[in-house]
């Protein structure tokens, strides 16, 4: 099977003409869309495109209140039948097509070139539209099944087995168009999602968007399901600015909650937003969102007949568009799944390089990152995980992608390294607890919690286990029901996972980005300075956004400054300073383990370095965030409110601590009363 699909010799056609041609398409969506994007108060102009703005400027543009709530069912996951009835999938193939010129290609050959992939050359369709599951024969063995399996692991992906054939191929032979009453292979789409939490924290992309297809046999069957997955993950035009050039974007989201927007304006707006892209943002349904660096395409299949519920099989594929003399080849071609490494790489007995070097990469990189947070929504690796450990696809026969059945329970030199790095950090977690973390974000994982037996993945170290999935493995599903605030309406259901953990979280995400500020909420990069302590920031220990100062202290004295900042959108500024301080497990002196000081500088109002409050570190608990407050002296209140605002306010945290301590991390300075 293809593996790589960059290839930087080919050309690719350019869609400068086809950008522009949108460009009428938003006259008449141009009153809708101001009605979605005005979504905060006192909103300020827009940075000029490509021009960075100032670290002082962006705070004070930032920490404005909304005009209304969030509501995550308008603003993060859309599933109202009479919304999502306006995206069809015929449509959205035929987007694809007429961004290429492959000439002859129509949606229907698409999707049929996508499902034959599952099956092998001598089964596919003739004459042959693409690759098939045994253009690279399997040469590493699956691990054994308790139960058996009923197809073989023929073929590969990324060199990594894969069942070869499956029954889902068959679907290249089916119309998924086809309208009532012959319509139980056609599909239909249930969610629209806004992932702007998987945003770059750099700033590179505005995270993804994505839309679900489901093959209308599973409302009545639950043997027949197939779930069509787009990911786009749409890029920021102006990275120079960080996230801050994807604001537009999230107030197109929130705009989607104004209570004065009809069913249908909703509708409309994200038609157009994922058909025609807002200003200066390409559409979602760019075939670049979809391309080998970018997003993906992912399908969830259960079509085995008469198979348990668990013959399940994820597989990723990418959109690949070569041309060559004016012509176009449009393919879908499957590829490894990102963030899911192979379950033989667990294998601690395995003697096959790849598994070697994964177990050295896993202990030097991941074992502190997956266990460096307190949210089982922040669970993550440190980086992408490097391609070849990129497993060909997720399954859930039994316990196939179970990670602590591959590590086992007998002492193994895998399990003790991990247990001296988890000792070394401080944290009080097992092997077993962080290779449920690995296992709980890996495509199976996620989906299904199993909470006994050998392998369980939800013990991950939290107060609380993850709860079980309502719906059994997906998130998504076919069945509706009524829209609590106009039952006359229906909408599709989501699993108690998405609703209880993941929108909650999605929600905070999207309103600190709105109302906080990059310096204060430790999002920008560079804003806070140090010239003894190590400094950087991090996603895993945070409480506010999506990243906080991580500060490692080879020194016993550190001072760590802010970069100036404006009062003018803090105002009235309270009289208490707050953040959140990670009080390290790592004591050299334990007996001893430093102070915490903060000061404050306003320049312009004549103050330098002002002490502003002290405290014992051994006054706060380890391993966790402690909310920490000092009292602002009423002068130091005043400047901070006088008009017009400073905006040459900075803050210093001194930390006089044993060297070699930490790391320490703060997040969410905010001014209360």
């Amino acid at each position: 099977m293809v593996s790589d699909l960059s290839c930087p010799s080919l050309t690719l056609l350019s869609r400068s003409g086809a950008r522009s041609a949108r460009a009428w398409r938003w006259t008449r969506a141009a009153a809708l869309l101001a009605l979605a994007l005005p979504t905060v108060s006192c909103a300020s102009a827009d940075p000029v495109d490509g021009e960075p703005d100032t670290l002082a400027e962006s705070v004070g543009e930032g920490a404005q209140a909304l005009t209304f709530a969030i509501d995550p069912r308008k603003s993060l996951s859309v599933t109202d039948t009479d919304i999502v009835a306006e995206f069809a999938l015929e449509d959205v193939l035929q987007h694809f097509i007429d961004q290429t010129n492959d000439p002859g290609l129509t949606p229907t050959l698409l999707f049929k070139q996508m499902f034959d992939t599952y099956r092998k050359q001598s089964e596919g369709l003739s004459p042959s539209l693409g690759p098939h599951c045994d253009d690279v024969p399997n040469s590493t063995p699956p691990l054994p099944e308790p139960d058996g399996l009923a197809e073989p692991f023929d073929g590969s992906i990324n060199g990594w087995p894969v069942m070869c054939s499956r029954l889902v191929g068959n679907e290249a032979s089916r119309d998924p168009f086809a309208p009532p009453p012959d319509d139980s292979a056609a599909y239909m789409a249930t969610t629209l999602v806004n992932r702007f939490d998987l945003a770059d924290p750099e700033g590179a992309d505005c995270g993804e968007y994505r839309i679900v297809f489901a093959r209308r046999s599973g409302i009545t069957d639950t043997g027949a399901r197939n779930l069509f997955i787009f990911e786009a993950r749409l890029p920021n035009p102006t990275p120079s600015q960080g996230r801050e050039g994807c604001r537009d974007v999230v107030e197109f989201w929130h705009g989607l909650s104004d209570p004065a927007l009809t069913v249908q304006d909703r509708a409309t707006a994200l038609k157009t937003f994922y058909f025609d892209g807002l200003p200066g943002f390409a559409p979602v349904f760019d075939i670049d969102n979809y391309a080998a660096g970018s997003g993906q395409i992912r399908v969830n299949d259960f079509l085995r007949i008469q198979a348990p519920q668990d013959d399940w099989a994820l597989r990723e594929f990418k959109l690949s568009n070569t041309c060559a003399g004016g012509t176009c080849n449009l393919l879908v071609v499957p590829t490894h799944i990102d963030d899911n490494p192979a379950m033989q790489l667990f294998d601690p007995t395995s003697t096959d390089a790849r598994a070697v070097s994964f177990r050295s990469w896993f202990v030097d990189n991941a074992v502190e990152s997956l266990a460096s947070s307190g949210d089982f929504n922040r669970f993550d690796y440190p980086t992408l995980v490097p391609t070849p450990f990129g497993a060909g696809e997720a399954t859930l026969i039994t316990d196939h992608n179970n990670y602590r059945l591959a590590l086992g329970s007998s002492p193994s030199t895998f399990r003790s390294n991990i247990q001296q790095k988890l000792t070394a950090i401080g944290s009080p977690l097992t092997p077993d607890q962080l290779l449920a973390r690995a296992q709980s974000i890996s495509c199976s994982g996620c989906h299904l919690v199993k909470t006994s037996g050998a392998g369980s993945n939800n013990d991950v170290g939290l107060s609380s286990s993850i709860p079980d999935n309502s719906l059994t493995f997906t998130h998504t599903s076919e069945q509706t029901e009524p829209v609590p605030e106009d039952p006359t309406r229906t909408r599709f259901v989501l699993s108690n996972l998405v609703t209880d953990v993941f929108l909650p979280f999605r929600q905070k995400v999207m309103s600190d980005f709105l109302d906080g500020n990059p310096i204060l909420g430790f999002e920008k990069s560079g804003a806070w300075t140090s010239s003894q302590a190590t400094l950087s920031l991090t996603t895993g220990w945070v409480t506010e956004g999506i990243r906080s100062l991580r500060i490692k202290t080879p020194n016993a004295w550190n001072q760590v400054t802010s970069a100036p900042f404006s009062t003018a959108a803090l105002a009235p500024v309270g009289n208490k300073l707050t953040f959140d301080f990670f009080n390290s497990p790592v004591q050299p002196n334990p007996s001893w383990p430093g102070t915490l000081t903060v000061m404050l500088s306003i320049p312009s109002r004549g103050i330098h370095s002002q002490h502003i409050g002290s405290l014992n570190l051994n006054t706060l608990t380890q391993n966790t965030f402690s909310p920490v407050t000092f009292t602002l002296a009423a002068p130091n209140v005043a400047a901070l409110n006088a008009t017009p605002k400073p905006s040459d306010v900075s803050l210093t945290i001194e930390l006089n601590v044993n060297g070699g301590s930490g790391p320490y991390y703060v997040d969410n300075i905010r001014f209360t009363n």
